[in-house]
């Protein structure tokens, strides 16, 4: 027995290290002693040897013959090894075992049908789908899962076809499934076979059509998607058809906007907002200009709604309406929501610099503590003069000084060029001004770092700063005043 089991581990050792190189090139038999060794070492009871064998069977033993030999291997062994060589079948992919693997979806044992499900992933052809599709939507919750994991890995347009197909007769479960693979892989191509499910009596399959435009629609759909947010009664329904609107309005941007803008005709306060949000993926000028025509709304929530949006927007075009919104200091809610939009658009981006005007408007308009600081800590990240200068203007500010006191130092630690005394007099006001020892060590050693250099008193009250004047020049200068001495 111990000389049988080395001989075997030998003869592994071997195959494994030199693999099937004596295969001829072109040569699609099996090499039977190769063969005879990995079907031997996945029956025995060896696990590190049955794993090696099984990596074999994914990675080499090419050819028909060897896919066969491994396929008549399967109902000789035990539901777990089968199981595992199902798993190497599909990794293998080699349609040869497609026949074996579907007739295990009928399986006593549900780990065998689990598997031989997800080994269709590479091993299915396009007569395959209904059968995926139907275990998508009746099997166990593994074999579901399986089953949805194999639908959207198939390769291949001809699977696309054949979803698309399959999808015209499917029974109503399937037809979720279908629709759901179809949407997650992105088949633009399906949605008019899918958009005849809209209208569906299955308020399940109107969901699923509403997930898939929000994944694929373009601005052609958004009349479509308006229409059922506007005419469905069910709350689930109207959240899908506005997450799918907001998706829609995403990607097709301003070329949505005029049919959004129609669509607020008739339609009720939840509808009206709803378009808001999308109009604020939408933007330009037109969804701006309907949005600052709901501040004037009928309906409060309408309203209220409509200055977040505009709070929020994107464009800086909005500031004037903000600005305007922020001078009313009786209505608190809008006051807040507007400077900090202000705030936010004056900061600075990717794309463009930072506007301290805009900010010093903010910072004068804001009457509350909370929207002052705002702007501080905004300021604190532009490392200018200009940012610099307007947070100084704070310290004198008792309420925000603390906090003006460390965006300076925040500004001062970063800023580069400009005058290095303008600095050092914000530095000298804030070591003057604020409590916070932290803050006050910071100051002080930018004070340090910026010490101007050492320099000499000549006898006549000249000025010599030793770093900038050369020291020819000083004993030039010393050697003079000695001469004039003793003339």
């Amino acid at each position: 027995m111990f000389y049988q089991q080395t001989n075997l581990l030998f003869l592994a050792a071997l195959l494994f290290s030199v693999g099937f190189s004596l295969f001829l090139p072109g040569e699609v038999r099996a090499d039977d002693e190769a063969v005879d060794m990995i079907v031997e070492l996945i029956s025995g009871s060896d696990t590190d040897m049955r794993n090696l064998a099984l990596q074999q069977i994914r990675e080499k033993a090419p050819g028909e013959d060897a896919t066969m030999r491994f396929v008549e291997l399967l109902p000789k062994l035990p539901s777990d090894v089968q199981v595992m060589l199902i798993d190497a079948l599909g990794e293998r992919g080699d349609a040869t075992a497609r026949p074996a693997i579907l007739k295990l979806l009928n399986s006593d044992t549900e780990a065998i049908r689990v598997m031989a499900t997800r080994a269709l992933s590479s091993l299915a052809g396009p007569s395959d789908i209904r059968v995926l599709a139907k275990m998508a939507a009746t099997g166990s919750n593994s074999e579901k899962e399986a089953a949805r994991y194999s639908l959207r890995q198939l390769c291949g347009k001809e699977m696309n076809t054949a979803m698309i197909e399959a999808l015209k007769s499917a029974d109503t479960k399937s037809r979720i499934e279908l629709i759901a693979a179809l949407s997650d892989r992105n088949v633009k191509e399906s949605l008019p076979v899918v958009l005849k499910s809209m209208n569906d009596t299955d308020l399940a399959v109107r969901l699923a059509v509403l997930d898939a435009l929000r994944i694929m629609a373009d601005e052609n759909h958004t009349a479509l998607i308006l229409e059922r947010l506007k005419s469905t009664n069910d709350n689930s329904e109207r959240k899908r058809a506005e997450l799918a609107l907001l998706a829609t309005c995403r990607r097709g941007r301003m070329k949505c906007t005029e049919t959004v803008i129609a669509g607020f005709n008739e339609a009720d306060v939840a509808t009206r907002i709803s378009l808001m949000h999308a109009l604020a993926f939408a933007g330009g000028p037109e969804a701006l200009n309907e949005i600052v025509t709901c501040l004037k709304d009928d309906d409060e929530g309408v309203r209220g709604e409509a200055v977040r949006v505009l709070a929020g927007w994107r464009d800086p075009a909005a500031i004037p309406h903000l600005k305007e919104l922020a001078r009313n200091v009786k209505n608190l809610r809008n006051h807040v929501l507007a400077i900090r939009g202000i705030t936010r658009l004056a900061s600075p981006g990717t794309d463009h610099p930072a506007d301290i005007s805009m900010l010093s408007e903010a910072m004068e308009l804001a009457t509350r503590k909370e929207e002052k600081v705002l702007v501080l800590g905004t300021l604190g990240t532009i490392p200018t003069l200009e940012s610099l200068a307007l947070v100084a203007s704070c310290l004198d500010q008792p309420a925000i000084a603390e906090d003006a006191g460390f965006a300076a130092v925040l500004i001062a630690e970063k800023i580069s060029g400009g005058s290095i005394n303008q600095v050092r007099a914000v530095m000298q006001k804030v070591t003057k001004t604020v409590r916070s020892k932290e803050t006050r060590d910071r100051a002080e050693k930018i004070l340090e770092a910026s010490q101007p250099q050492a320099s000499a008193l000549d006898p006549f009250g000249i000025i010599i700063t030793v770093v900038n004047i050369p020291k020819v020049v000083i004993h030039g200068i010393n050697s003079k005043w000695q001469r004039s001495l003793h003339s």
